[in-house]
């Protein structure tokens, strides 16, 4: 795969209740923790994440409405699963790709200076170029200079954003 032949020249687009995940980053980390641990509690939520409940329940709130998660038992204290996003945005020949791992990419920044670092030089955009050479660094078919050299980084840049990037792909 061609990494360097994508368009990413239009920016993700970010309004809209569907895509106000792209923004928040605690809200991406809701979903990607119920990813990662199907059928749990808000409570269960709340403890791991260190998040207040009340913005919890708002926030898987909103991702119930907006088709990213899933009631899973009809009994008391409700269970939570999230479903598998795989959205594209179009416009014009461009094309984006919303998954799940660029939602969880999105929520790591939180917790990882690197990666906030990059989405604020970058953006959305800059990030998912990123993740998908990620992707192909995984596999062993580009090295963090080949990124830096398309990209027009610098090398060190290049692979701090793919080490730190790397739990995304291989988890």
């Amino acid at each position: 795969m061609a990494t360097r032949d994508r368009n990413w020249e239009p920016t993700l687009d970010t309004g809209g209740e569907a895509f106000d995940i792209l923004g928040n980053a605690r809200k991406a980390w809701i979903y990607t923790y119920l990813r990662h641990h199907p059928s749990t509690t808000i409570q269960a939520v709340v403890e791991a994440l260190d998040i207040p409940e009340r913005t919890v329940y708002d926030y898987v709130d909103e991702l119930k409405a907006a088709g990213f998660l899933e009631q899973s038992n009809e009994g008391r204290p409700a269970k939570y699963e999230a479903n598998e996003i795989h959205l594209e945005l179009a416009e014009g020949d461009a094309t984006r790709q919303i998954t799940p791992e660029l939602i969880e990419a999105i929520a790591r920044r939180l917790r990882d200076d690197d990666i906030d670092v990059y989405i604020d030089r970058h953006g959305l955009d800059g990030l998912a170029v990123a993740l998908a050479y990620t992707r192909e660094y995984v596999d062993g078919g580009v090295t963090h200079q080949i990124m830096a050299r398309e990209q027009n980084i610098s090398a060190m840049e290049a692979g701090v954003i793919l080490d730190a990037l790397r739990p995304v792909v291989t988890a």
